[in-house]
């Protein structure tokens, strides 16, 4: 700048650079596929307008002179000019990376909290993922505003007139080694340290700077966006991810656009020598590069000699190296090499430097492959000179006096670029940036915690003051043992080393943590393992406690690519680390897992949670209940042979009484009961092996058992209030009476929120409940069903036990399913049912929750269910191909078959070994995790369709015949597949909560499983996956829909992390076998390779009205083909038929009620025929027969009975009215069904049906001369 009023704020310099640069062009923002790029640019009049924009947009959302704004925008040029219309409105910008997930959101929301933001400002295209991810968040109170709306607003507005010592940003950095701090970066800083850098890097008004640099930190933000502002030149960006993923784009940039200024940190160099191909390196011409500035992280005389030598032949000139030194809290620049000072490196005694202490054994001007690093010594590059009037002195640590040269201290700083301090910490302020240095007097200092030396005038960094490793009494730094490691071996990813310390047995030892190039996880990682620690011992006469080599991405990071290495360790510490492969010094071995995450827990402290299972949780502890056991499933294997009839059950539709009757003498339908109330007393994993040995028999059976255990009892004998509990235990825990479950409405299937029913609470003690429940199983047997409905007031949902016969309770039509025959499905009807508040279930108001934690219990046992279901499958496959001879022989030594029955011993023992854990989890008093009994529940019922599948494939015409049981199972399995939720939205569901950090999966990974590693990939892969998906947003239908697939195929894959994590334990203690891991690891891979591929699907998905259109097609093609013949007692649902009426219909189908019609009554239903009175004497004769019957069965219960005397009063159960009909049948001689009982509510009204049915059946068999003629009723 020549002119005599120079800008002094970033206000008046882009007011500045508008009036004389007007129609450059200040920014163009790189970005697209690498064989698509596009281009966006913005001259510094554009930018000016719209800076203007953002101000006015701010003033009428109240922002005000000084409040603070967080800047939530990607890299691009709506992140420019968001930054600078903060600054233009006065306020104070801070800028922040976009939360991915809900982690990344709580950290906002403590900047937001810190920094005390007044607003928002983010991107149309983040703010709807920004609005959710801070809803219920302690920042959802701050305006959240979208640039776009800035767009169409008036561009006259004048900058606010800010002093130089007005605060422009604050900067968060997170640091390497300490929590997020945030500096008060002023105008005034700005301006000086931007003068500074342009007299350093020598640019001029043509010059074109290129940059990848993430702009929400000081290197690219001041060093790159507002560096090129400053000087009045082009600078060219791209996104930060864009050079990760395609290192070759930055260098091309340079290239293509004649870039004269760029910069990075020391690994991007390094990245580009290892990962940029020849054939892509030919294409380069680095000729026009004058300054190519190295720093934010130690300079590398081995990363720069290999640059300068793979690239010399693009014409790069090793002399526009620049190595420099600066830091946050001074701004950014506070040395550099200037030329025509030449690039100096000295060669330092190793030990020497462990003590302290500079010996210098050799000094080299430029760069030159004599020197290399030989043992014993270390090469450290100079970062030049403090530029401009800057004063860096070296702070002795003991005295605190100034260091001479060649002696080792803190770096200090003072000058007009250091920042006044950290926002809102005082104290933290005082000890950082008001250090008095003994001999400085008169002048303050900012101690940078950075520990280095001068040598001659240079300026040399050896490393972090808080990084230090000291072992046995020496000094050792990071940077070192991590150069060490990186630059001997290629299979590592560039800066992903991090080298620290921890404490065991009373002594500090060395742990190293190293990143594996992802081309590289199938290699020999024991060999690699060997490698770096002869490496460490070799260079620094050190022997590592623990080398682990993890997955890329897993070393965490400062926005400017330090390793933070205290986050490192704690990371390792809680577990969180994809550790691929290990090895431990106590242990003297390594651990790999090939092609897959070894989930290895950390065990390096005694804070990390133990992933060792105890003899219970790996489920061969001797219970005092496993002999019981034991007998049970040996009655049940016998039980099955000589009295169950699975093909009767299913073509009748009906369990036969016998059976109930049985399973309750056996204690079957109150397994977990207390033995207090006559119950088992079994423990969770021992029930779920009882009810997976029955679906090994029987599915129906299974279900029935299982869901009674679980959904009906689980709800009252945890919920229910003492004095209900004591009453109904005792009935349930010997099935004299069963219990149902009723949540699932017709419009409320996986949507629970849509529950319509209500429960209207009336003086105090009772409730009315009103609503229509669909699927209800087993409910018309039962004599309790617990019901859930949402409470009239709007305080949440209530649960209530609501009893058979309750007025207003009514049970609707069976729905006839396609599996699971015998357990009948029906719609229950409650038009006002009056229901005691002592029934209640839980407290008011967390009616869901009961619900919640029950069904998720019941899903661990539908998993169990599927367990045995496999095995049968698996029984029935062996039996037929070991028997079935094809053309080639005997078809189970067929290729196929044995790997379809391998497979399928894989699906049992893993899902078997999973479910052991979480029922380990329940028995220990833990709460398994949500999504993990999720995942069971999936897991299981698609193992067991596809089992069952290619159980009648196998099979082959013999899989289609009824009586080889194939057809049976096949229809069961599908009931899994769809109860509880359909497998599919589950999965979205799964996915979404593990996106918005709301799961519980990632957690129990590594506090349970010992998998916290495999927790921070699925994380981390989840990251990846909504970013390629938003990405790819317009091959999915927009950004919701590609939200959603992502959710679904993220579901998919946790569901195989969980799973492998389990069997990896198992694997420990040989629950499973080797092979069984493998298979394990192999789908959790191929899950990972699906989700990858779809997400980043090329084909465009298929819309909505394109779909519509072609099944218009088809529908003109074929027809409407809806059924209707004169008879048809059975109607297609509403929704599958061919007129649809919005307005759905009063039945039992499955249908919701409309808002104002009533709903169905038992005047509704068809006028039955007239049938004849029952005969006076035959019902008087049944009557009393009943009378004396309950009389006797009911002495103990002290009742009154009269013919008046309702089946409710006497709370007739389940077993009592199986009993009852057998009674009646022996006695009379004739067969009547239990439903009977249900049907007729007293004991009048059952003897006059059964005197009137009778008398007809008398009637129909006259002339009948022998007493023992039987009749059917």
């Amino acid at each position: 700048m020549t002119t005599t009023n120079l800008p002094k704020t970033i206000n008046e310099l882009l007011r500045f650079r508008a009036a004389t640069k007007g129609e450059k062009d200040a920014y163009l923002f790189l970005s697209g596929q690498p064989d698509d790029e596009q281009q966006q640019s913005i001259t510094f009049a554009d930018l000016d307008r719209t800076a203007r924009r953002v101000a006015l947009l701010l003033q009428r959302h109240s922002v005000g002179i000084g409040e603070r704004v967080l800047l939530l925008c990607r890299p691009g040029l709506d992140y420019i000019a968001g930054f600078l219309g903060c600054l233009y409105a006065g306020a104070v910008a801070v800028p922040v990376y976009p939360p991915r997930n809900r982690q990344h959101a709580a950290r906002i929301v403590g900047i937001v909290e810190s920094a005390g933001a007044k607003a928002i400002l983010c991107t149309g295209d983040d703010f709807a993922r920004c609005t959710k991810l801070l809803e219920d968040t302690a920042a959802s109170h701050v305006a959240l505003l979208d640039l776009d709306a800035a767009k169409p607003l008036d561009a006259s507005l004048e900058p606010a007139d800010v002093a130089p010592s007005h605060v422009a940003f604050l900067q968060y950095t997170s640091g390497t080694t300490g929590r997020p701090k945030g500096v008060m970066v002023t105008h005034g800083n700005l301006m000086h340290n931007l003068a500074l850098i342009g007299e350093w890097m020598g640019y001029h008004e043509e010059s074109t700077m290129v940059s990848w640099l993430p702009p929400y930190h000081d290197m690219g933000l001041i060093g790159g966006i507002l560096t090129s502002l400053f000087g009045g030149f082009r600078c060219v960006l791209m996104a930060p991810e864009r050079f990760i993923q395609h290192p070759f784009l930055w260098l091309r940039a340079i290239s293509d656009y004649r870039a004269d200024v760029t910069g990075a940190p020391d690994f991007a160099y390094r990245m580009c020598s290892r990962r940029v191909p020849d054939e892509q390196l030919a294409t380069l011409d680095l000729s026009c590069l004058r300054t190519a500035y190295s720093g934010a992280e130690s300079v590398r005389y081995g990363t720069l000699a290999e640059f300068a030598q793979r690239f010399a032949s693009t014409g790069f000139d090793p002399e526009r190296f620049k190595p420099c030194y600066g830091l946050a809290e001074c701004t950014l620049l506070v040395a550099g090499r200037s030329a025509p000072r030449p690039l100096r490196t000295v060669c330092v005694d190793q030990a020497a430097l462990q003590r302290q202490k500079v010996v210098i054994k050799r000094e080299l001007e430029g760069l030159s492959p004599q020197m290399q690093e030989r043992d014993g010594e270390r090469v450290l590059v100079s970062v030049g000179v403090p530029i401009g009037e800057q004063r860096v002195v070296v702070r002795d640590l003991n005295t605190n006096e100034r260091c001479a040269d060649d002696v080792i201290g803190e770096i200090c700083v003072a000058g007009q670029s250091v920042a006044p301090g950290y926002w809102q910490q005082y104290e933290q302020t005082i000890a950082t940036f008001q250090r008095g240095i003994g001999g400085e007097t008169g002048q303050e200092f900012a101690g940078t915690g950075d520990l280095g030396f001068h040598h001659r005038g240079d300026l040399y960094i050896t490393g972090r003051l808080k990084d230090m490793i000291i072992i046995a009494g020496r000094n050792y730094y990071s940077e070192d043992v991590e150069y060490a490691v990186i630059g001997s071996r290629p299979e590592l990813v560039p800066n992903g080393c991090a080298a620290f310390t921890v404490e065991a047995d009373d002594e500090e030892r060395l742990v190293v943590v190293a990143e594996i190039e992802r081309t590289q996880r199938k290699g020999d990682l024991d060999a690699l393992l060997k490698g770096i620690r002869e490496v460490i011992w070799h260079r620094h006469d050190i022997s590592p406690g623990s080398v682990l080599l993890v997955s890329p991405g897993s070393v965490p990071k400062t926005s400017s690519g330090k390793v933070r290495r205290s986050e490192c360790r704690n990371r390792m510490r809680d577990g969180e680390l994809t550790i691929l492969a290990r090895w431990d010094a106590d242990d003297r071995m390594s651990y790999a897992t090939q092609g897959a995450v070894a989930s290895i827990a950390s065990t390096v402290s005694s804070a990390a949670p133990s992933v060792k299972i105890d003899a219970a949780d790996a489920g061969c502890n001797a219970s005092p209940n496993a002999s019981k056991v034991e007998q049970l499933k040996d009655w049940l294997r016998h039980y099955a042979r000589t009295r169950i009839d699975s093909r009767t059950i299913d073509e009748r539709r009906t369990i036969p009484p016998h059976i109930v009757l049985d399973f309750g003498n056996e204690g079957l339908l109150g397994m977990q009961i207390d033995r207090a109330y006559g119950g088992l007393g079994f423990a969770h994993r021992e029930m779920l092996e009882v009810v997976s040995q029955l679906a090994t028999i029987d599915s129906t059976l299974a279900f029935f058992v299982g869901l009674n255990n679980t959904l009906g009892i689980r709800p009252i004998m945890l919920h229910a209030q003492p004095a209900l509990r004591d009453e109904l235990l005792p009935l349930l825990a010997t099935g004299r009476t069963l219990a149902a479950f009723a949540l699932t409405e017709p419009a409320a299937g996986s949507n629970v929120r849509a529950i319509g029913s209500t429960a209207q609470r009336i003086d105090g003690d009772h409730w009315l409940v009103s609503g229509q429940k669909s699927w209800s199983g087993s409910s018309a047997w039962a004599g309790v069903i617990n019901v859930f409905a949402k409470q009239a007031d709007g305080a949440g949902m209530i649960g209530l036990a609501v009893r058979q016969g309750t007025p207003g309770l009514r049970i609707g039509a069976e729905d006839l399913t396609m599996g699971v025959r015998g357990m009948i499905q029906n719609t229950l009807h409650l038009d006002r049912a009056r229901v005691s508040d002592a029934c209640r279930l839980g407290a008011i108001g967390q009616g869901m929750a009961v619900a919640q934690q029950t069904m998720n219990f019941a899903r661990l046992g539908i998993g169990a269910v599927c367990v045995g279901g496999m095995k049968r499958c698996a029984q029935l496959m062996h039996r037929y191909g070991a028997r079935r001879r094809i053309g080639t022989g005997l078809l189970l030594d067929n290729p196929l078959s044995r790997q379809r029955l391998g497979d399928l011993r894989h699906r049992i023992d893993g899902l078997n070994a999973l479910i052991e854990h979480l029922a380990a989890d329940f028995d220990a008093g833990r709460d398994a995790p949500e999504d993990g009994l999720l995942i069971a529940k999936i897991l299981g019922s698609e193992f067991l369709s596809q089992s069952s599948d290619e159980l009648m494939q196998m099979l082959g015409g013999r899989g289609y015949i009824e009586s080889n049981l194939a057809p049976q199972i096949f229809r069961d399995a599908r009931l899994p597949r769809i109860f509880e939720g359909p497998t599919e939205t589950l999965l979205a569901h799964l996915g979404s909560r593990l996106l918005n950090g709301s799961d519980d999966l990632l957690g129990y990974l590594g506090a349970r499983t010992g998998a916290g590693a495999l927790a921070a990939e699925l994380r981390e892969l989840g990251e990846r996956l909504l970013d390629d998906g938003l990405a790819n947003a317009g091959q999915l239908g927009g950004a919701a829909h590609a939200t959603n697939w992502v959710n679904y195929w993220l579901g998919a894959v946790a569901q195989w992390a969980l799973l492998l994590a389990a069997v990896e334990q198992a694997a420990k203690r040989r629950g499973v076998d080797g092979a069984t891991l493998e298979w394990a690891q192999s789908q959790y891979e191929l899950a990972v390779e699906a989700a990858q591929r779809q997400v980043g699907r090329r084909r465009v998905l298929s819309s909505a009205a394109q779909i519509a259109e072609w099944a218009l097609h088809v529908e003109r093609e074929i027809g409407p083909i809806e059924q209707t013949a004169p008879g048809a007692t059975q109607r297609l649902d509403p929704l599958l038929r061919a007129e649809h009426d919005a307005r759905p219909e009063p039945s039992d189908a499955g249908v919701a009620l409309a808002d104002d019609e009533p709903p169905p009554t038992a005047d509704d239903a068809p006028t039955p025929a007239p049938v004849a009175p029952a005969d006076p004497e035959l019902k008087r004769e049944f009557e009393q027969w009943l009378l004396t019957w309950l009389g006797e069965r009911l002495r103990n219960r002290r009742i009154a009975l009269t013919a008046e005397t309702t089946f409710v009063d006497i709370g007739l159960d389940s077993i009592l009215a199986v009993e009852l009909t057998m009674a009646f049948s022996d006695a009379f001689r004739t067969t009547i069904d239990a439903s009977a009982v249900w049907d007729h509510s007293s004991i009048d009204a059952l003897a006059a049906h059964l005197a009137t049915r009778m008398d007809r059946s008398m009637r129909a068999h006259a002339g009948a001369a022998s007493s023992d003629t039987s009749s059917s009723l």
